[in-house]
C-alpha cells in the first residue's frame, strides 16, 4: 500500500495553501489589510473589464474557496454537488471569510487523506462540468489553483496601494 503520490500531493496542498513563505494563498490573504480586503483597485481598465471592474481580494478568497468544496466533493464525496450548492461564509468579513477558507480547506485535506492508497488515484470521478477524471487529475489542480490565484492577490493588493513595481 503505497502513499507516495498522496503524500506528494497533501505536502503541495498545504504549501500552496498555507506554508509557502511567498506563494500560499493563505499568507497573502493575511497581508491584505482591512481597508484592501474588500474594494476593487480604483484604476481599473473598462475596455479589459467593461462595466463590472476586478474582484475584490474578499472575492478571489469566496471562488478559491469554494473551488476546494466542489473539487473536495467531486474528488472524496458523492460527486453531484453544482456550482450553485456551495455554501460559503456567511459574511465578507475577512475573520469569517478566512475562518471558512480554513474548513474548506481542511475537509479538502481530510479527504486526501482517507484515501487508502496510490491506488485509489486512478480511480475515475466526474469533473464538475461531467466528464470523466482521473482523481490525481482532480486533485492535482487544487495546489495549481491556490497559487494562481495567490498571484491575484498580490496583484490586486499592488493594484489598490498604487505599487508601479518591484520593491527592491
Amino acid at each position: 500500500m503505497s502513499r507516495v503520490l498522496i503524500n506528494h500531493f497533501s505536502a503541495a496542498l498545504e504549501a500552496a495553501y498555507r506554508t509557502d513563505p511567498f506563494h500560499a494563498f493563505r499568507k497573502n490573504l493575511d497581508s491584505a489589510t482591512p481597508e484592501e480586503w474588500d474594494v476593487r483597485p480604483s484604476d481599473w481598465s473598462r475596455d479589459e473589464f467593461g462595466d463590472h471592474p476586478e474582484l475584490t481580494i474578499c472575492d478571489l478568497a469566496f471562488h478559491v474557496g469554494g473551488g476546494l468544496v466542489m473539487y473536495a466533493n467531486r474528488a472524496f464525496g458523492d460527486a453531484t454537488m453544482g456550482w450553485g450548492d456551495i455554501a460559503t461564509a456567511q459574511s465578507r468579513e475577512k475573520a469569517m471569510v478566512l475562518a471558512w477558507l480554513d474548513e474548506v480547506q481542511a475537509a479538502f485535506a481530510a479527504g486526501l487523506a482517507a484515501l487508502g492508497d496510490d491506488a485509489e488515484l486512478s480511480e475515475l470521478r466526474p469533473a464538475p462540468w461531467g466528464t470523466p477524471m482521473a482523481r490525481t487529475q482532480l486533485i492535482g489542480l487544487m495546489p495549481n489553483h491556490l497559487v494562481y490565484h495567490s498571484g491575484e492577490v498580490n496583484r490586486q493588493r499592488a493594484l489598490i496601494r498604487g505599487s508601479s513595481g518591484w520593491d527592491r
